[in-house]
């Protein structure tokens, strides 16, 4: 209200318009009656209207009637209409400025329910998880991370890796970020780490980026998976497959005691070519093993015939040959982590397809079975049999040569002659007697 004492003291009633001055243009009103229900006066005689909408109207009232020499009904019209837009505009902007604090005020909400849910997540998960800024800077953790690291999480946000952990493990830790952030593809590593008490760990390490809206690279997020007691599931169970073959391999000695000692051998032997070949440590431990019981099949063959002291005929060879296929039968229900069964299989396989059990050529044959293949017939060159005496190296190795490409694989053949030229190795039972 503007102007008249006596309305502005009901500024703060609210005033029922009548209908009368609703859904009206502008124009002049000379409904006295009217407006003294409107402004509980009689005293207004003159008024100017403009809606604002179906509920509002900007009123101009005049005590007399206008003299025609001042027309106010042309003069306020376009002032009553301007601060109509005005007073529209405000009314809009309020009620979007409303709209807007709720939508905020609701996005506030889901924002902290979200960042409540995800640290719940975080702390219900048992598995250690950190996330930390470009840079390495821890941003925060869950309860299994602290744990892990032996500090309170408000004593690891903030502080970079080398206030962390171990001087080593930060620097590594610090290289790989750099790699990640570098290629931007996940990394996943195995490692042993220390803790700050000294406690060993054997644990999976996973990382990757997240990211901002623009698609910048926000920082690091990560996990460790104590793999400890797998490790020790995994040690225990290698210790038992060993203990097996290795008593496998005491059933063969006692079959037949000039044989004594060649899967020993073999597997020495074996293990030695792979190593000069490159294979790595798993595969070297599964082609020691298989060595190990290569001939278990030879247990259900007669031990008159594998003693006979002469060469044997054509139906007794046959009849060792079936060796091959049965230590598969008697491997291939056990539960190994290598092929052995099927390297135990292949030993006697040729290049050129002329072996036996099954014909098979190159590399159709595991590499594995072809290692054995000739560390057994260097062992067996090499040692003294009741049909023969044992020959000598060159001899022996001359017949590698000889069969090379054709009986042996080139590479594992070249392999043992390097073995054996440049470096000097000697079967097991030769170091001893040496």
């Amino acid at each position: 209200m503007i102007g008249d004492h006596q309305l502005q003291q009901q500024a703060s009633i609210g005033i029922a318009l009548p209908p009368g001055l609703l859904g009206r243009n502008i124009q002049a009103d000379t409904d006295a009656n009217l407006l003294q229900r409107f402004t509980g006066q009689d005293r207004y005689r003159y008024g100017l209207r403009l809606p604002l909408d179906q509920t509002h109207t900007i009123m101009l009232l005049a005590p007399e009637t206008m003299l025609q020499q001042m027309p106010l009904e042309h003069v306020f019209p376009p002032i009553l209409a301007n601060l109509s837009r005005a007073i529209k505009l405000c009314n809009d902007s309020e009620q979007l400025a409303i709209s807007l604090q709720a939508e905020r005020n609701q996005v506030m909400v889901q924002l902290d329910r979200a960042q409540r849910f995800n640290q719940a997540l975080l702390n219900a998960m048992p598995i250690a998880v950190f996330y930390k800024d470009a840079s390495g800077r821890y941003l925060g953790c869950n309860p299994a991370f602290s744990r892990t690291v032996g500090m309170q999480p408000e004593h690891i946000i903030g502080k970079m890796p080398q206030e962390v952990w171990p001087a080593e493990l930060a620097s590594m830790f610090t290289q790989n970020d750099a790699e990640l952030i570098a290629s931007r593809q996940p990394q996943m590593f195995e490692y042993v780490i220390r803790t700050q008490q000294g406690q060993l760990m054997d644990v999976v390490y996973a990382k990757d980026l997240f990211y901002d809206e623009d698609n910048n690279i926000a920082g690091i997020i990560g996990a460790f998976i104590d793999i400890s007691g797998r490790k020790k599931a995994e040690e225990s169970l290698r210790q038992s497959l060993i203990q097996a073959i290795s008593a496998l391999s005491s059933a063969m000695v006692h079959r037949d005691m000039s044989t004594a000692g060649h899967e020993v051998r073999v597997s020495d032997l074996a293990v030695a070519i792979g190593r000069q070949l490159g294979l790595d440590e798993h595969q070297l431990e599964g082609l020691g093993l298989a060595a190990m019981v290569h001939d278990i099949g030879q247990i259900q063959i007669p031990s008159e015939i594998l003693t006979r002291p002469r060469r044997l005929n054509h139906e007794e060879f046959e009849l060792v040959k079936l060796h091959a296929e049965a230590s598969h039968e008697i491997l291939k229900d056990i539960q190994f982590p290598w092929p052995i069964a099927e390297i135990s299989w292949q030993h006697h396989e040729n290049m050129d397809g002329s072996g036996y059990p099954r014909g098979l050529r190159g590399d159709e044959i595991l590499l594995e079975a072809r290692i054995i293949h000739v560390a057994d017939s260097m062992e067996a060159m090499l040692s003294h049999r009741p049909f023969r005496r044992q020959l000598g190296q060159a001899q022996a190795l001359a017949q590698l040569q000889q069969y090379k490409g054709s009986v042996y694989d080139p590479a594992v053949v070249d392999a043992c002659l390097a073995l054996f030229d440049e470096h000097g190795y000697q079967l097991p039972d030769h170091k001893r007697k040496s």
